[in-house]
């Protein structure tokens, strides 16, 4: 159950889901709201959206590789990008990004 286990080699589906987040902390809170949205974000192009996640979820896949290496997956990744994100009829891409909130009062 959760990341708890996955020593730094989790993946999207290894997150709890909000009802566990809700079983786990309603003991230890008085309030509790838990609601999950996804945010559509408008980038310029498919090398914006490899830019957004080099910055959180590509830093541990990128910090290990020398500079060619590190180009080399860029362009791969960017590649794959290209398969999973179409280009909207101006040039741009929608990133639908999940998002998690939890707020607890004590």
């Amino acid at each position: 159950m959760g990341g708890r286990n996955c020593a730094g080699q989790c993946r999207r589906n290894d997150l709890l889901p909000p009802e566990a987040y809700y079983d786990l902390l309603r003991p230890l809170c008085s309030h509790l709201d838990i609601w999950h949205t996804h945010y559509n974000h408008v980038i310029a192009d498919h090398a914006g959206v490899v830019e957004w996640f080099k910055g959180s979820g590509l830093r541990p896949f990128l910090a290990p590789l020398d500079a060619e290496m590190r180009e080399k997956f860029t362009a791969n990744y960017t590649d794959e990008i290209q398969r999973a994100y179409s280009t909207r009829y101006d040039g741009k891409v929608i990133l639908k990004f999940p998002r998690l909130f939890i707020l607890a009062v004590q």
